[in-house]
């Protein structure tokens, strides 16, 4: 875990507490890691979830098959990412997906019950520093899956593709935004046919909307 403690320290989920508390903090929580090769599941759909991950290297995505069979990613989770703690906190939700490792992986996880558990002492303060970035988390992910559905909620292709252009850049603060690493990642999250997609974007920059170059898009209409 001490490996790890240079990305420990920059997510959210630590912020207000002491890089040198993290670690202590992290063993009285019980937290321990697990290694995952390339296509591993961590959880199947309709498992409990007791504990969430923090991806410390790697990459995993949350999965789930269409009526037609199709698999569709829901969503990816790099390096520093924090996933399943809104499921962690529920009593009764099961996952709806599966969760699975894109590559070689290196998870820490996070307890519920020894979260909860009051330790006292010196590291009282930060406790109560940890569940309030946890709730600030659970926060912002719902804030985040409304701003989703808007774009999931729009009936044509192009105006599905711009929604959830504005909303990537909301997220990354900038009017030239960066991409999934495929389209058929970009597709999947969009739950959209790749061909169709891609021949949509490309119309879109002929009548000015937008300026691809490789996984960079610039939204022109908003920059205007």
């Amino acid at each position: 875990m001490e490996n790890y403690l240079l990305i420990l320290e920059k997510l959210p989920l630590f912020m207000g507490i002491e890089p040198s508390q993290i670690v202590p903090l992290c063993r009285t929580f019980g937290c321990y890691t697990r290694r995952y090769g390339a296509g591993e599941l961590l959880w199947l759909r309709g498992d409990r979830v007791s504990a969430a991950g923090i991806v410390l290297s790697g990459c995993v995505q949350a999965e789930r098959n269409g009526p037609d069979g199709s698999q569709y990613i829901v969503a990816r989770h790099g390096a520093g990412a924090l996933f399943g703690d809104v499921l962690m906190s529920s009593q009764m939700q099961r996952s709806p997906v599966d969760i699975a490792a894109c590559e070689e992986t290196t998870v820490l996880f996070l307890p519920l019950a020894d979260i909860m558990r009051d330790i006292g002492g010196r590291s009282a303060s930060a406790q109560t520093q940890f569940r309030l970035n946890l709730l600030g988390e659970i926060s912002d992910k719902y804030w985040a899956l409304y701003r989703r559905i808007g774009y999931l909620s729009e009936p044509t292709l192009r105006g599905r593709l711009m929604r959830y252009l504005e909303v990537l850049s909301d997220e990354q603060g900038s009017d030239t935004v960066l991409l999934p690493p495929t389209r058929e990642t970009m597709a999947a999250e969009l739950y959209v046919n790749r061909s169709a997609m891609c021949r949509e974007l490309g119309r879109m920059q002929r009548e000015g909307l937008v300026f691809l170059s490789r996984r960079e898009c610039t939204i022109v209409r908003l920059a205007e």
